[in-house]
């Protein structure tokens, strides 16, 4: 899914599944959400924020868990590949030079000591860089 945002040239907002309702409006409201990927066992809260941000409930969508049934009227990330299928392919993103330092790839919000947490970002860059570093991390130990 997440890789579906940036194709996109989306923005990734990852939430605490513990966040209660209000953390999460918080989140949703300062970051400028769009839509909201959830699961059935947080659905209550997950809703309760997005209706409180404005998100509507078309576009609040399901990731499958298992041991949870997936409620009726929600698409599913499933349902979405689906439609995906029938729909034309995406031109090549045309990045110019130094995008990917720039582009910003997820708005993260810290846990915060007192009050709401705190967002921060991280660019397209970033992220591969990090994914590099864990890579050759591993191979060394």
């Amino acid at each position: 899914m997440l890789h579906s945002v940036h194709r996109l040239s989306g923005i990734a907002t990852p939430a605490n599944v513990a966040y209660s309702a209000a953390e999460l409006e918080h989140q949703l409201k300062t970051s400028g959400a769009k839509a909201l990927f959830t699961c059935a066992a947080v659905l209550k809260d997950a809703l309760a924020a997005a209706k409180a941000s404005g998100i509507p409930e078309d576009k609040v969508f399901i990731l499958d868990i298992p041991g949870f049934e997936n409620p009726r009227g929600f698409k599913t990330v499933d349902d979405l590949i689906e439609i995906g299928r029938g729909v034309p392919e995406l031109e090549p993103l045309r990045w110019c030079k130094g995008q990917g330092a720039r582009q910003v790839a997820f708005l993260c919000y810290s846990s915060g000591t007192s009050g709401f947490p705190v967002r921060f970002s991280a660019s397209i860059k970033m992220v591969c860089w990090r994914v590099l570093t864990l890579c050759s991390d591993r191979k060394l130990s």
